[in-house]
């Protein structure tokens, strides 16, 4: 379906690779994915919420009312017995939450007829519950949206969403985001995307191959908070450097393992659950990495007193490695004749997790 998209910044980038300077135009999308408003809807007039509470604590669709919830619980009151809602229940239970929803309907692109544009994970076909499971749901999918004229519906209340793209452009031209990231791990993504949804809580990072080979399309899901706090410089850096970050976290496995105790020592500073925002060493490690970056970068940017904030924040989370990795971060910048890409040097910040607290 079509996407409500504002082009938020034409950024000329010099970009360093090899020694070599072209100019290439860079742009981040903001944006609200009108397939992923119509998943997300039906999740919130579901049962989605009182399934998933007892397991996770809370639930994963917005409880608040205003006039775009109100209008999308009254469009679709007359069509909470349809059959699409009790197969979406039965789904729940077997991993169709957070990230699952959101990647099958961003893997549509702009497809009209809820054909897949793009390949989905492993993970999500395999929580979605197979391929053929995933063909049949997105037939149901295409005839209700029919059936409901949801898309119409949808084309009288999305100007809800005005303001909030607006803030989101105005942080984003704030910047050069893309010029300042793709120098720094010296490799280019194919575009950015940053996608805004008011039904959802959390914010989730995904990318899809643009073809069969790199670079890759990324897209970053953010719920909506406060008007005024839509986006941050903070948060866009970190978005945009986890599909930097996580993929070596993974190549380079084998070095980052043999550090693994570390995880055992730094559950003395890790807040409760999840509120550090990592469950494994994994994910210790692509957070202290993706946090330190974003410091790195603010910093670079003139941006210190949210610098600082993070900083501070990042160290009373448990992230106790960062200002070892902001000082590797510092040589890497000043040796780039000899590290091209962060790929070269990331063995060396791997390392700093045999260091001593």
């Amino acid at each position: 379906m079509t996407l409500i998209t504002s082009i938020i910044s034409s950024l000329f980038t010099l970009l360093f690779f090899g020694g070599n300077s072209t100019v290439e135009q860079k742009k981040i999308n903001v944006q609200v994915n009108d397939n992923l408003e119509f998943m997300s809807s039906l999740l919130l007039t579901s049962d989605y919420n009182k399934i998933t509470k007892p397991h996770i604590g809370y639930g994963l669709m917005t409880e608040e009312s205003n006039p775009y919830t109100d209008a999308i619980n009254g469009f679709f009151l007359p069509y909470r017995t349809s059959a699409i809602y009790d197969r979406i229940e039965a789904m729940i239970p077997n991993g169709f939450t957070f990230s699952r929803p959101v990647e099958l309907m961003l893997a549509l692109g702009d497809s009209k007829d809820f054909s897949l544009q793009y390949p989905l994970s492993e993970l999500c076909v395999q929580y979605c519950g197979g391929m053929e499971q995933i063909d049949s749901l997105l037939r149901q999918l295409h005839d209700f949206s029919k059936e409901t004229d949801y898309f119409e519906f949808f084309e009288t209340v999305k100007a809800y969403y005005d303001p909030y793209l607006q803030k989101a452009d105005s942080c984003l031209q704030s910047l050069p985001f893309v010029p300042l990231v793709e120098d720094f791990y010296g490799k280019a993504q194919h575009s950015y995307n940053f996608v805004l949804s008011g039904l959802m809580v959390g914010d989730f990072g995904l990318s899809f191959p643009a073809d069969d080979t790199a670079p890759l399309d990324l897209f970053s899901v953010h719920s909506l908070g406060d008007i005024d706090n839509v986006l941050s410089a903070g948060l866009i850096f970190h978005e945009l450097s986890h599909p930097f970050i996580n993929p070596l976290t993974q190549k380079y496995w084998h070095i980052a393992e043999n550090y693994s105790d570390v995880y055992e020592r730094l559950k003395v500073y890790k807040l409760p659950g999840f509120e550090s925002g990592y469950g494994d060493w994994q994910e210790c490690v692509n957070e202290h990495l993706v946090r330190a970056a974003t410091i790195h970068f603010l910093s670079k940017s003139g941006q210190e007193e949210e610098a600082n904030r993070n900083l501070e924040n990042d160290l009373n989370r448990g992230y106790k490695y960062i200002p070892a990795i902001l000082e590797l971060f510092v040589q890497y910048d000043h040796n780039r004749e000899k590290y091209r890409t962060l790929e070269e040097f990331y063995p060396m910040l791997l390392n700093v997790f045999g260091t001593e607290i």
